[in-house]
């Protein structure tokens, strides 16, 4: 009952509005409609720019103006967008003006249409601009990318443009193998249609690895890039990443950024490391760069500070008592941690905790050499006790000066 009560009064208050209109006012709208034209609607919007039939005067004046448009020319269709921004068929408008930029190409006919002109594209979509098509492509070869522009002509033959190859975008110089991961997309952010693309920066035999996500704007040949780098943990289910984002810690904030940055939040793939690993990483990383002979022939070694959030210190306080010893000045823990056999040692003079060797863990323990034990031989020369094959040796480290005696 109330529900038709309600509808009741809004019939009686609209009938009311239109006997409320002068008859001067309803007579000039009857005699537009009688004889319509640009003209007549702009005499009547300004004569009753407020009436109740404003707007389907404007519709009709605006619906007449469009139609006048020719709907294939994209610029003057967006130039009456632009000139009629609060129109009422401004939804009309929008659909034709999305026409002129929806590409009908499939992946497939994009595709084929670039690798006629460059044979070395890896994948391709179809992209259209104010009503003229192009295939946007990429490939991955000898550590860098190669970003392919083809363009439709009138008379359906396909160019390529002369496309700058987008910069790799890397943190560590020496991952210099690239290649492409998933297929390209093309996405709509904040009103653009824009290339999205993801690549890996690698190396062989480097346990490092950065994830790269990107747009590609090719109005105006800009890219914005968002990076998740780390460990490569990947196996027989595929691609994993244990890192971090250094773009999540940027104040930046364009929809391009974020929208990247929710790709790598939402990739399973990718997968947020602990800060007590990544300070660990972070150690482990700054050792082996000042210790590069460590193994060989180096006669003196950096030691490095450690935080005492890092899994190091956390493994050197629970390592076992026969992975353990300690002299009047040191305590030293031998551990496997992060695919590396470490010693972390503390100092009881300076109360602090040092990582004093690094190196991988061993692979095959009848083969390669394994370290199986520590101890002091003193205040501060620690004996690192070496089994390789069938036979045995020792190296020393003294604890106090930072050398190395093999």
């Amino acid at each position: 009952m109330n529900r038709l009560f309600t509808i009741a009064a809004a019939a009686l208050l609209a009938m009311g509005t239109l006997h409320a209109q002068a008859p001067a006012e309803t007579k000039l709208y009857n005699k537009t409609l009688k004889k319509p034209s640009v003209k007549a609607y702009d005499k009547f919007l300004k004569k009753y720019p407020s009436s109740v039939y404003s707007i389907e005067i404007r519709t009709l004046k605006d619906s007449t103006l469009f139609a006048a448009v020719d709907q294939e020319d994209a610029a003057a269709v967006e130039a009456f967008a632009a000139a009629h921004p609060d129109s009422p068929i401004a939804d009309q408008v929008e659909a034709v003006i999305a026409r002129h930029n929806t590409s009908p190409l499939t992946r497939e006919e994009a595709l084929a249409a670039l690798r006629a002109l460059a044979p070395s594209a890896a994948d391709a979509v179809g992209y259209r601009r104010a009503n003229r098509d192009y295939a946007l492509g990429l490939a991955a070869a000898d550590g860098a990318l190669a970003l392919y522009r083809g363009s439709l002509g009138a008379d359906g033959a396909w160019t390529l443009a002369d496309t700058p190859a987008p910069e790799r975008y890397t943190l560590d110089s020496k991952l210099s193998d690239c290649r492409l991961d998933g297929p390209v997309e093309l996405v709509e952010i904040n009103g653009k249609n824009l290339l999205s693309f993801n690549y890996i920066n690698s190396a062989d035999n480097n346990k490092n690895i950065e994830y790269v996500a990107s747009l590609y704007d090719p109005e105006d040949g800009s890219f914005t890039h968002a990076m998740f780098y780390g460990r490569d943990m990947s196996g027989k289910d595929g691609l994993k990443v244990e890192g971090q984002c250094p773009e999540a810690l940027s104040t930046l904030a364009t929809p391009e950024n974020a929208w990247l940055l929710n790709r790598i939040n939402s990739d399973p793939r990718l997968v947020p490391i602990a800060k007590a690993d990544a300070l660990t990483d972070d150690s482990i990383a700054w050792w082996l760069e000042k210790n590069p002979n460590a193994e060989t022939n180096a006669s003196r070694l950096n030691f490095g500070a450690l935080d005492e959030e890092s899994s190091l210190v956390a493994g050197f306080k629970v390592a076992r008592s026969r992975d353990k010893d300690s002299s009047k000045s040191f305590t030293a823990a031998m551990m496997d941690i992060r695919d590396y056999t470490v010693i972390v040692a503390y100092s009881k003079t300076y109360k602090n905790y040092i990582l004093v060797w690094c190196e991988p863990v061993c692979k095959d323990k009848n083969r390669d050499k394994l370290l199986n034990n520590i101890y002091f031989e003193d205040d501060t020369n620690l004996a690192l006790f070496y089994y390789k094959g069938r036979t045995t040796f020792k190296n020393r480290i003294n604890l106090a000066n930072r050398t190395i005696r093999r």
